[in-house]
């Protein structure tokens, strides 16, 4: 759950993003994953919904290799994009907090790290 004002708009980046409305400090929580928002599927649960709905998960969530799990993110954090010098520090892959790395005007788009906050990406070295 994204836990400072955002707006999803189009992204330099890529396809859609998410922009900072406010200023954040270094070290603000930027998004925590929190289960009244975010959800959680196992794979044989997407398998069972139709084609173009697995399409979206998986292109949308991203896995949790310790425990085989797809994480949804229930708001506009499922836009946040990669880049190789992100924005936000992750304390860890997929449940991991993620803080501003730096002071953030409003206007900026937040990125992560796939390499480091999705482990299907860290694994494979893939984005799909």
């Amino acid at each position: 759950m994204l836990c400072v004002p955002t707006e999803v708009r189009p992204s330099k980046i890529h396809g859609l993003g998410v922009f900072l409305l406010k200023p954040v400090k270094k070290g603000a929580l930027v998004w925590r994953f929190d289960s009244r928002v975010d959800r959680v599927y196992i794979t044989p649960e997407i398998e069972s919904l139709p084609k173009h709905v697995q399409d979206y998960l998986y292109t949308y969530s991203y896995w949790h290799e310790d425990t085989d799990v797809y994480v949804m993110n229930g708001d506009g954090a499922r836009h946040i994009n990669h880049a190789d010098k992100p924005n936000l520090s992750s304390s860890g892959s997929t449940f991991g907090d993620l803080k501003a790395a730096r002071n953030l005007a409003a206007g900026t788009e937040i990125t992560v790290s796939y390499h480091k906050h999705c482990d299907f990406v860290r694994l494979t070295g893939r984005f799909t």
